[in-house]
């Protein structure tokens, strides 16, 4: 950090690792809104260099020409700065990168969902250690600004329980199953020729990117760390046009969601499709949207909804930290505390758990027709005390590749995973029997 001259702004040296999608938003909001944020913030930021091992092969003609370009993460580190931003991604290097950045005490600002998923209460304590901020805003709900409400505006109140559509990839391909009757794998190539899905989507549609996100809220909410391996993760894979047309005879759809919930001793966490009654606020979230729902013991439930992903979305977050970094750096005001203040004693990681969790269910079969069907499956769940609420058969041309629906009234996880491991030896079934957990008024 500078002084430029009496009475004038701090200078705050940024240096950015990364000039992908989300690293040209950032630079085009410093070059664009740099003025405004000395005006109104008396911040003075400058981007002094820039890391990326391709940016030959890109145009950069539009960024300042003070700003120095380099391939070289020794260069990069080498380089006097004041705040770091990695988003690069990965394991390596960023994690060198967050590191070096934490340990000369700078500023350092990352969009890293796998880093801080796993490695984030390192990176909290060695923050507080070394008294440098720590932003991660930008690593779940891209634009939407859920880290700072649940570690500033929330804070007061006691977090019983956080949820939401933490993936937009699976929540379009969820909902053009749902509005136009598409298959999985035709509303998939539709995301992937829009952009919203990658030419491997498997980190989206097998639950993992989520199920990051969630363990990074879950740490936030509720001050225990958890290994993201350990929480059970369902994707989208297995749903089928059928679902969707149970689900409208249920006055309901189904969305990803991640579930964190806060019963005494550790949370219990989940990702897993659900099914959502069309009542609940979740259930109208729909393509590439985000959303997350947080509720309070005293203030109840707040949902704060946006685009989860993209240059602009996640580069406003981004840049927000860099704003909170800059301001501490340079004395501007009293900051508010970081979430790096806040999380200093996060506990050891622990598993998440399904033993107290209850929830109705919704169970779909494929099955080969035939007398005493519904009979063995009622057997199966009342072994495991599991009470029928409807069955739903559709008229269905086909009866050798049958489909039809049992849901079932609140039942432990547990219990119903047993039930459906049994179910699955049935000779009569085309596939595996489906249960997906359903969310109520």
């Amino acid at each position: 950090m500078s002084l430029t001259a009496e009475n004038s702004p701090p200078q705050i040296r940024v240096a950015l690792a990364g000039l992908g999608t989300v690293g040209r938003g950032v630079v085009r909001l410093l070059q664009e809104e740099g003025a405004r944020y000395r005006q109104s913030l008396g911040l003075d930021l400058r981007l002094v260099l820039i890391l990326d091992r391709s940016y030959r092969q890109k145009d950069t003609s539009w960024i300042s020409s003070d700003v120095k370009f380099t391939e070289s993460l020794d260069d990069f580190l080498e380089t006097p700065s004041d705040v770091i931003v990695e988003l690069i991604g990965g394991q390596d290097p960023a994690d060198q990168i967050i590191r070096a950045g934490l340990e000369e005490g700078k500023g350092v600002v990352t969009a890293n969902k796998l880093l801080m998923a796993r490695l984030g209460p390192e990176y909290l304590k060695l923050a507080a250690q070394r008294n440098a901020y720590l932003g991660f805003e930008a690593s779940v709900a891209g634009g939407i600004p859920i880290i700072q409400v649940v570690t500033r505006s929330i804070f007061p109140d006691r977090i019983s329980q956080v949820r939401g559509i933490l993936n937009g990839t699976s929540n379009f391909i969820l909902s053009e199953m749902a509005d136009g009757g598409s298959d999985y794998q035709d509303a998939l190539t539709r995301a992937q020729s829009l952009g919203y899905a990658e030419a491997d989507p498997s980190l989206d549609v097998s639950g993992e990117d989520a199920r990051d996100k969630l363990a990074i809220l879950s740490a936030l909410c509720f001050h225990t760390a958890v290994d993201p391996n350990q929480i059970p993760t369902q994707g989208v894979t297995e749903i089928t046009p059928v679902d969707f047309l149970y689900a409208r005879r249920l006055d309901a759809t189904i969305k990803l969601l991640g579930v964190a919930t806060n019963h005494g001793p550790k949370p219990s966490l989940r990702v897993a499709p659900f099914l959502i009654d069309n009542g609940l606020p979740l259930s109208n979230i729909s393509g590439v949207l985000n959303a997350v729902e947080v509720t309070g013991a005293t203030l109840g439930s707040v949902l704060i909804s946006g685009k989860g992903a993209g240059e602009g979305p996640t580069a406003v977050s981004v840049v927000a930290d860099i704003l909170e970094a800059a301001r501490q750096k340079g004395n501007i005001s009293q900051a508010i505390p970081s979430e790096s203040d806040s999380e200093a004693e996060l506990s050891d990681p622990v598993a998440g758990s399904d033993c107290d969790e209850r929830y109705p269910f919704y169970l779909r079969f494929f099955i080969k027709d035939r007398p005493g069907v519904i009979s063995t499956v009622a057997q199966i769940l009342g072994e495991r005390k599991i009470n029928i609420d409807l069955v739903l058969q559709e008229n269905w041309a086909d009866r050798s590749n049958y489909p039809f629906v049992i849901t079932v009234e609140p039942t432990p996880f547990s219990a119903m995973r047993e039930a459906v491991d049994e179910m699955k030896k049935l000779d009569f079934n085309r596939v595996d029997p489906l249960a997906l957990p359903v969310l109520k008024e």
